[in-house]
């Protein structure tokens, strides 16, 4: 379980095989969930991402730019 926005961007950067410069334009919402399948099977797969679905239409995204609100 990893808790800090900008270490859940890096992960979901290092899952995508992204460029290195790119983690630092991702934002996630307090609380919101994002989940990376790591499998023998094949590459890192992304399955959930800044899902905040579970909180109240007032506490999603929270922390971010007024037009990033749901």
């Amino acid at each position: 379980m990893v808790t800090h926005n900008f270490l859940v961007a890096w992960l979901v950067r290092h899952a995508l095989e992204a460029p290195e410069r790119r983690w630092i334009g991702l934002n996630h919402a307090n609380c919101a969930l994002t989940v990376i399948r790591y499998s023998d099977a094949g590459p890192p797969t992304v399955v959930a991402l800044n899902d905040a679905a579970h909180l109240p239409p007032d506490l999603r995204a929270t922390g971010l730019p007024d037009d990033y609100r749901f």
